[in-house]
């Protein structure tokens, strides 16, 4: 299996040969091919570096998905008429916001992410990442979450200030870096992105509270799973806060039902309950502390906890192994091979489990009907169609359609479980297993 097939098995809840693993090495790669921040990211973009910077690091780490550029936040902010320092080594980080004074953001033009640079030679570069590696290679487009964007652009506690003074202004800069975010979507998906991921680390409840989450952030992520539906690209989505339990743990349905189709979770979150409690209705995301036990190690303190995610998510597929944030430049190389070297080692799933995800297969276990193209759900093939059959309670691999009668292959362990349901459900009402 390649590793974008791995991939995007794991993103819609199947069973991969192993656990991918996807890293969101967004400046890493500048360390990797060796070159300076400024000489990549500063002024107009250089598309060609970049590219060949995400490359190297595919090629020298081994990762399956990798974002289809060096990236970091703020990308917009000097197209804006803010001010971005870009370290000669380090990460390029805002020193002022571009909408940091009202009249600022009466006179804002959206700029053309196809034609404008340096967001212009971003595109340009995921299209030369996605024309080298993309066959193989997942390539996952990166932008951030409504408030998180809209932090980036008024400043974060300028936008906090808003948010209780002037909720008017609060809403305006939401609905702007929305449309910002949504432009840059759908530009990097004509680039090539298989993979939409919304970073979204202060769209965190802790901060702004669940209210405000509800009121700005989902409906912001709703907007951007539904136009990327329309390009038939999954989303993941990726805030921080605490999730897997407390106060905050009702939010994760909610934030499933814009239609993410994986949810990465944070540090100091519970993979464990995380996979229990969501495991069946969503992708689960998420692995190393990145910034302790990635970063400090040793070696034996990374691939025992990379071993101890793998052992709370692994079983049933859909999870893709994560850090607890992205990655950037200045993290151990040598720390984050280990990571994939023991993912690679200890994530391959046992042979019985193995499989492509069928091409009818769709969320809640309906498929359509190849002859007829009803839709329906499993349950109903093998309990309404199939009841009484013999095979339907001996593991048959094959379900049929309710209306047209018509036969098609499922899965070996949905077969199985339905067989099972099938057995036990007649076995209440005193009858034999079949007619």
């Amino acid at each position: 299996m390649t590793p974008k097939k791995r991939m995007m098995a794991a993103l819609v809840g199947d069973v991969p040969d192993r656990v991918p693993v996807f890293l969101r090495d967004l400046t890493l790669g500048l360390d990797v091919a060796g070159l300076g921040t400024p000489e990549v990211c500063a002024g107009e973009f250089d598309a060609n570096l970049s590219a060949r910077s995400v490359i190297a690091a595919q090629q020298e780490l081994g990762h399956d998905a990798v974002v289809g550029s060096i990236q970091y936040c703020g990308i917009e902010v000097e197209m804006l008429g803010g001010e971005v320092v870009f370290p000669s080594h380090g990460i390029p980080s805002v020193t002022r916001a571009p909408l940091d004074s009202l009249e600022k953001i009466d006179f804002i033009q959206i700029p053309d992410a196809r034609r404008d640079a340096p967001l212009s030679n971003i595109i340009k570069a995921y299209e030369l990442v996605n024309r080298r590696i993309g066959n193989e290679v997942a390539v996952v487009g990166n932008v951030e979450g409504p408030i998180t964007k809209a932090g980036i652009l008024r400043g974060l506690d300028i936008l906090a200030m808003d948010m209780v003074s002037d909720p008017d202004v609060f809403s305006r800069i939401i609905r702007l870096s929305n449309e910002l975010t949504i432009d840059l979507c759908t530009a990097m998906c004509e680039a090539g992105a298989k993979i939409m991921f919304v970073a979204a680390a202060t769209d965190n409840p802790n901060l702004f509270g669940s209210e405000i989450y509800r009121k700005y952030t989902l409906p912001g992520l709703d907007q951007i799973v539904d136009i990327m539906r329309k390009e038939g690209v999954p989303t993941a989505f990726h805030p921080h806060g605490i999730f897997s339990h407390g106060e905050f743990s009702n939010l994760v349905d909610a934030t499933l039902d814009t239609g993410i189709s994986g949810f990465q979770f944070a540090e100091d979150n519970d993979l464990a309950k995380a996979k229990e409690h969501w495991g069946n209705k969503t992708c689960i995301m998420g692995g190393v502390n990145a910034f302790t036990t990635l970063l400090l190690g040793p070696p034996q303190a990374i691939r025992e906890e990379t071993i101890r995610c793998l052992d709370a998510c692994k079983d049933g597929g859909g999870y893709v192994f994560m850090c607890s944030c992205s990655l950037h430049r200045g993290m151990p190389l040598s720390n984050v091979k280990e990571l994939v070297k023991t993912v690679a080692s200890r994530g391959s799933y046992n042979a019985d489990f193995r499989r492509d995800p069928p091409p009818n297969k769709q969320k809640g276990d309906w498929v359509t009907c190849s002859h007829c193209g009803h839709k329906y759900q499993l349950i109903a093939g093998r309990g309404l169609a199939c009841y009484g059959c013999p095979s339907a309670i001996n593991n048959c691999g094959m379900t049929r359609c309710p209306k047209c009668d018509s036969k098609q292959s499922i899965e070996k362990c949905t077969s199985e479980h339905l067989s099972s349901l099938l057995r036990r459900h007649r076995s209440q009402y005193g009858r034999t297993s079949f007619r």
